[in-house]
């Protein structure tokens, strides 16, 4: 306000104070208050003749108060303000520390609410005990609602996919537009079908396999709506078809129809993409087509299991002699199809507690399609548990999150020459390389029963993996090696021969992994390193969606079955990339409250 006498406005002096008057508020358009009264006063007023009036009519009980009175109530009460504003404002570093435990919450896959009702709690304890109370009390302020918790995984989430979009809006060089797809789909807990992706690009020199999306299918699940879910996650993460590489997919008919099947949907966007069959669920295929008389051996065996593990009551008498008989073990264990590796398990574990169980079959007394003393059915399934104990190690050295169609292949391979290896080994008499088998007696006895299961297993092996004898592309895992090149051109054989012939790579090679190594050459020998690369980039198998399955299955439990926002705990629990905290902070206004 101007004053309308002069047309100017008046300014407040340090020496106002001794009428009870104070300033606040920027500097350019501040406010005067009492002090007593708090009531703000008009620039007019602002002349001792009408302070001291004011004083005077208002508060006369303090108009005698000298100057030293009032300034105490100011610092006083500026004080107060100030505490009142640190209380109200959150540290930034407390604002990080939210969002840190946030993301512990979901790589652990834990319910929201364990933030206030558990984690918050005990750090205060701890932070008192240790720390003191003023600590204590600076802990509290961080907050740690179900709701807050909620937010900052979403926002978490969020980042990491700006991330992965600005990873392909802006890539280093062509070769980080590659990418390769990796889809599954299941039904979880609340019975609706989740389709699960992930996707293995270029980033930082190295081959990063990451989270992409996991979303509800609302009606069918046919490949038709499988791929308009997937191509509208790819649009959004500012991927194009022409630079996928390759899919990987269960093989189910939904995925690999030939007329209307997700792969198909997708060669029409690109007709060059490499369509992998999950090669852990070729070899679970090619291992289940053994022959019937030991697949009826392996049915009797569940059959038996199935009679004791079904009644509790078997269950606790089995355990009680297995105690009395001073066994290692002192229970048997469970088989489903869906577990393949339960297998060679359950087969293990009978081979182990052959003795109590033929002791426990006796005392039940009850009728099997087998007399549990037959010696030959024993052996049968001796070496039943030793065949897939070995198809367990190979199962699971297909999977891990660094495994890719040449690793895989060659793995396979390996296990085809074993089982020649294997046959001509029995032929002669050794069965060493079936060790629990090898201490039987009698264990020759089966000799022809095994020669069939392993021809057999080995004829399986082709039939599903019909490329694994090619050694084209043997110079991908071992360039300095002399190999196959009828599938490159000749600019690509050339920079071989040079990348062959270069010592200072040759040492390089030993010290990066595989797809290190391809990648740091792409500037010298571009045209032989995109060819390798679009080898290795690849997924081998759906293991990262089985994985993620996994984390699905103890994200929504039967008490957070309603959970909504799957996507965003899935992405902070599963990705590989680190959330960039300082920037989710920045754009955050740090306060306590909840």
């Amino acid at each position: 306000a101007l004053n309308k006498k002069h047309g100017t406005k008046q300014k407040y002096k340090e020496d106002y104070i001794e009428y009870g008057l104070i300033s606040s508020g920027p500097e350019e358009d501040p406010l005067q208050f009492c002090l007593i009264c708090n009531s703000a006063l008009s620039n007019e007023a602002l002349v001792p003749s009408k302070l001291k009036r004011h004083l005077e009519t208002k508060h006369p009980a303090v108009k005698e108060q000298p100057k030293q009175y009032f300034e105490n109530i100011r610092d006083q009460q500026n004080k107060q303000a100030k505490k009142f504003t640190n209380y109200l404002k959150l540290p930034e570093k407390g604002l990080i520390a939210s969002y840190k435990v946030a993301q512990l919450l979901a790589k652990r896959k834990k319910a929201h609410t364990d933030a206030e009702s558990v984690i918050a709690p005990a750090l205060a304890i701890v932070v008192e005990t240790v720390l003191g109370f003023d600590a204590a009390e600076k802990v509290k302020r961080v907050p740690f609602s179900n709701d807050t918790i909620s937010r900052r995984i979403e926002d978490l989430s969020s980042d990491l996919k700006d991330q992965i979009c600005e990873h392909f809006e802006a890539p280093d060089d062509e070769m980080s537009l590659l990418w390769s797809l990796q889809v599954d789909e299941s039904t979880d807990i609340s019975s609706k079908a989740q389709l699960l992706a992930f996707i293995r690009f270029i980033k930082d020199g190295k081959c990063v396999s990451e989270y992409l999306f996991c979303k509800e299918l609302q009606t069918t699940i046919k490949g038709e709506d499988i791929f308009n879910v997937v191509n509208e996650n790819i649009l959004l993460f500012k991927l194009q078809w022409k630079n996928c590489v390759s899919v990987c997919t269960d093989g189910c008919p939904s995925m690999q129809g030939s007329r209307k099947g997700f792969v198909t949907l997708v060669l029409q966007e690109n007709p060059n993409v490499l369509v992998v069959h999950c090669m852990i669920h070729r070899e679970a295929l090619a291992f289940k087509s053994l022959p019937k008389d030991m697949i009826s051996v392996l049915d009797q065996v569940i059959t038996i299991l199935n009679s004791i593990k079904s009644r509790p009551l078997a269950s606790r008498l089995f355990s009680q002699l297995c105690e009395a008989m001073d066994s290692e073990y002192k229970c048997l264990l469970y088989h489903t199809n869906v577990r393949w590796l339960s297998r060679g398990k359950v087969l293990k574990r009978v081979v182990q507690l052959k003795a109590e169980l033929i002791s426990f079959l006796e005392t039940e007394q009850k009728d099997f399609e087998i007399s549990i003393h037959d010696k030959i059915w024993w052996i049968r399934v001796t070496f039943l548990s030793d065949l897939f104990e070995k198809l367990n190690s190979l199962n699971l050295s297909l999977q891990g999150p660094s495994e890719n169609i040449i690793t895989a292949s060659s793995k396979l391979k390996s296990f085809g020459e074993k089982l020649l290896l294997w046959q001509r080994k029995i032929l002669k008499g050794v069965f060493d390389c079936f060790p629990t088998y090898n201490e039987c007696s009698s264990n020759k006895e089966i000799t022809s029963e095994i020669m069939y299961t392993l021809t057999h297993l080995l004829s399986a092996l082709q039939h599903y993996f019909p490329t694994l004898a090619s050694n084209e592309y043997g110079w991908v895992s071992h360039p300095f090696g002399n190999y196959e090149t009828t599938n490159l051109i000749t600019e690509e054989e050339e920079q071989l021969i040079d990348i062959k012939n270069d010592a200072f790579l040759q040492s390089r090679f030993a010290e990066k992994s595989l797809d290190e190594f391809w990648i740091s050459v792409n500037k010298l020998y571009p045209a032989i390193s995109l060819k390798a690369i679009k080898l290795i980039l690849p997924f081998a198998s759906s293991w990262f969606c089985e994985f993620g399955f996994s984390a699905l299955t103890e994200i929504k439990t039967k008490k957070r079955e309603r959970l909504l926002t799957i996507d965003a705990e899935m992405r902070a629990c599963l990705s590989t990339l680190e959330p960039r905290f300082d920037h989710i902070c920045s754009q955050k206004q740090a306060h306590p409250s909840h």
